[in-house]
């Protein structure tokens, strides 16, 4: 059968962030003191429960999942005890200089949310005063090279503000995602691809269609070092269930329930009972089911 390739693990809802675009995956917003955590000795057994299946990497998720305390033993364990490949996507607000050293000993790729290169507009847009904590941040984790991209929201299709960003980018020598701000979803997003899509072009040095929601861009800085931009053309922006099968994610929530798609949750079930390695294989099945009811948008 089709399998997912990869396991996004939203370790919690909470963040400490209050973008006005943030979606928090598909999830209810929480502040933090209400918020489920996914519990290690959980995580560890739905892991075991698939490693003779397809996955071949883990992306940890939120919220923010460094507001749970377990996220970097997770993230520890999978390093130790497998070979998938490990993502996360953070604010970087909860790292200390032991965090940063410990995931310098892993094979982590961070995706670290930069809501803009402009201090005053990262108040408007986070409403918080952290701009400093994480560009410092950011040099922490080079100086211990520490594997990162920055994801960076187009809040309109005006690319002015992403223009102003390319020069840090350059210097730094670092690698981003674009992801446009979309609500009426069509219309905008086809705002979005006339203003992106010709400005990377121009600047590229190499082009890929990922055909899996994903466009990618090489671009050679004038340091002739070469970054990546990617844009993410989501599939759910048009509905379009074959390429969102081949990006092949599935999610699971803090509180144990498996998502194949956010717009369609007929297919989402629930891991509702005690995870043992003893029903391991059920834990597997649910997956599995889950991942087969997944028909269409």
């Amino acid at each position: 059968m089709s399998f997912w390739k990869i396991l996004r693990v939203l370790t919690t809802n909470a963040c400490n962030y209050k973008c006005v675009f943030c979606h928090n995956e598909g999830q209810d917003k929480f502040n933090g003191s209400n918020s489920e955590f996914l519990k290690f000795e959980d995580f560890k057994i739905i892991i075991q429960s698939l490693e003779d299946t397809e996955l071949k990497e883990v992306q940890f998720s939120g919220g923010e999942p460094f507001m749970n305390p377990e996220t970097l033993k997770m993230i520890q364990w999978l390093n130790d005890n497998t070979n998938l490949e490990i993502g996360c996507a953070t604010n970087t607000q909860f790292f200390t200089d032991e965090t940063i050293t410990a995931l310098s000993k892993t094979r982590i790729n961070l995706h670290i949310q930069f809501p803009t290169y402009d201090k005053v507009r990262f108040k408007s847009i986070t409403k918080s005063d952290l701009y400093d904590s994480l560009i410092l941040n950011l040099s922490k984790l080079r100086k211990k090279n520490v594997s990162f991209s920055l994801n960076y929201v187009l809040l309109t299709p005006n690319i002015d503000d992403f223009k102003h960003l390319l020069p840090f980018l350059y210097d730094n020598t670092i690698s981003i995602k674009l992801l446009p701000y979309v609500n009426d979803k069509t219309l905008k997003h086809n705002e979005f691809l006339k203003e992106i899509i010709p400005f990377l072009d121009s600047i590229s040095c190499q082009y890929e269609n990922q055909n899996n929601g994903s466009l990618k861009w090489w671009v050679k800085t004038p340091s002739d070092k070469v970054i990546t931009i990617k844009y993410i053309n989501s599939p759910c922006f048009k509905f379009e269930f074959g390429i969102c099968k081949n990006y092949a994610e599935i999610r699971l929530t803090p509180n144990l329930e498996i998502q194949s798609c956010l717009i369609n949750t007929e297919g989402n079930l629930k891991l509702d009972f005690d995870l043992t390695h003893e029903n391991k294989k059920h834990i597997k099945d649910i997956f599995e089911t889950s991942w087969m009811n997944f028909t269409h948008c």
